[in-house]
């Protein structure tokens, strides 16, 4: 097989990766990096690139990479969320009150790509030097790796004229989020010191949202609330990136991702803001490398995602419109900001090892916005990684990382019955596995 062929089959592959990869999320969740050796630095890296991956964090590092290759992995995710809802005093509630069915419940993943509860979250990326000034490549990857549902139980709080059953009173309640990134790559060597990149995106989605018909007085199409099975929309982005070599040792790097505009999900008109817009958010990525040594690098990055350009997420739950209009109850985020710093160190020719932390500095979520947020991840916290890749040749290498996120929580007043206190929490756990080849 000819280097050509070769190239153009292994780029078919991460085609048919696109359309069988099934990236389940609940609404709001972000990985934290791309690929294999990128997450085990906690997503660090605009500046510094490992293998055709890099075109999810910054499409110009294809040029970094000393000869051409692809990678082949998956994420194997496990989540654990739940909800606790206090008993408020029973004198404390006003007519028309609506009282959370008190005590601790755990939300069960129900897609068919997860066993017993692990979601797998695959991905692929090959990358090819065209001359010594251009490089070409094509990644396909997922955004998200979280399902949310809270199965049906009795619940007596519930008014009479409904089912009677789970959080919200019509069995169960919870959301089911898909998307998959297309990105073919060009990047492109300005001057010795200074390469750029760019990515056009192809984006698909799918969404269900199932358990909000209590909510349809207040939407604007009541039929298009809830339940009403997979809806899917296209859209596109665009990511552009540039890596500046400030001397031998430090290099710095830039990334800016503009909003992923998608088709409106008329499944869900009359839940979403805008009639069923769900776009992207964009976000702002920056960072350094600093080689201390030829064995060790060292990575600061700060990253900047603006939910407040994505209604749907940026609306206040309490907002004065009905569900599904342009200024419609939304998930009430604000923009959030993260701090990600990565280790990386070369053991000798076989062996790397990688750490990896990251920070939510400014978190999007306040406590007015909880009852919303029960079908979200919201954000996850403090992210710790490691990773370990082995070159057992020249042209293969396996990657093994770890990601581990303590149990974070989010409290916060039940707006619709006084006194009571419900509090969200978030645990997450992966192990991300790839194979890496050069040729």
């Amino acid at each position: 097989m000819t280097r050509t062929t070769q190239i153009l089959s292994l780029l078919l592959s991460c085609q048919l990766l696109a359309i069988s990869a099934s990236t389940h999320a609940g609404l709001g969740s972000y990985l934290n990096g791309a690929g294999a050796t990128n997450r085990a630095l906690s997503g660090a890296g605009v500046a510094f690139a490992e293998d055709s991956m890099v075109i999810a964090t910054n499409p110009a590092g294809i040029l970094s990479l000393e000869k051409d290759g692809w990678v082949l992995g998956s994420i194997f995710l496990s989540a654990g969320q739940t909800a606790y809802a206090n008993t408020p005093a029973a004198n404390s509630q006003t007519n028309g009150a609506f009282v959370f069915a008190p005590g601790q419940r755990r939300a069960e993943p129900d897609v068919p790509a997860e066993v017993h509860g692990v979601f797998p979250v695959p991905f692929g990326a090959i990358h090819h030097r065209v001359d010594e000034r251009n490089a070409i490549g094509l990644a396909v990857y997922g955004n998200g790796g979280i399902n949310i549902n809270y199965k049906a139980f009795d619940n007596p709080n519930c008014p009479a004229n409904t089912p009677q059953q789970g959080y919200l009173c019509f069995g169960d309640t919870g959301s089911d989020i898909a998307q998959i990134f297309i990105a073919p790559t060009w990047s492109h060597q300005l001057n010795e010191r200074l390469r750029i990149g760019i990515s056009p995106e192809l984006i698909y989605q799918t969404i269900e949202v199932n358990g909000f018909q209590l909510f349809s007085p207040a939407s604007s199409a009541p039929d298009k609330l809830s339940n009403n099975g997979h809806s899917q929309s296209f859209g596109y982005g665009i990511k552009a990136g540039a890596s500046l070599a400030i001397n031998n040792k430090l290099t710095a790097g830039l990334t800016l991702q503009s909003k992923g505009y998608m088709q409106k999900h008329q499944e869900y008109r009359g839940l979403l803001a805008e009639q069923g817009d769900l776009d992207i958010a964009p976000y702002l990525h920056y960072g350094l490398a600093w080689q201390a040594n030829p064995s060790l690098t060292v990575l600061v990055d700060y990253q900047r995602i603006y939910f407040s350009k994505v209604k749907a997420y940026a609306n206040s739950g309490s907002a004065p419109g009905l569900y599904g209009d342009d200024n419609g109850p939304g998930f009430g985020w604000s923009d959030l900001s993260v701090l990600k710093l990565g280790l990386h160190y070369r053991v000798d020719e076989q062996i790397t090892l990688r750490f990896g932390y990251s920070d939510v500095h400014k978190k999007p979520l306040n406590q007015q916005e909880i009852i919303n947020n029960l079908i979200s991840t919201a954000v996850f916290d403090e992210h710790y990684n490691a990773g370990i890749s082995w070159s057992f040749n020249k042209i293969d290498t396996i990657d093994l990382t770890f990601n581990y996120v303590p149990k974070q929580t989010i409290n916060g007043n039940n707006p619709l019955a006084s006194g009571q206190q419900i509090t969200l929490s978030n645990k997450l756990a992966s192990v991300d596995v790839a194979w890496r080849k050069a040729f």
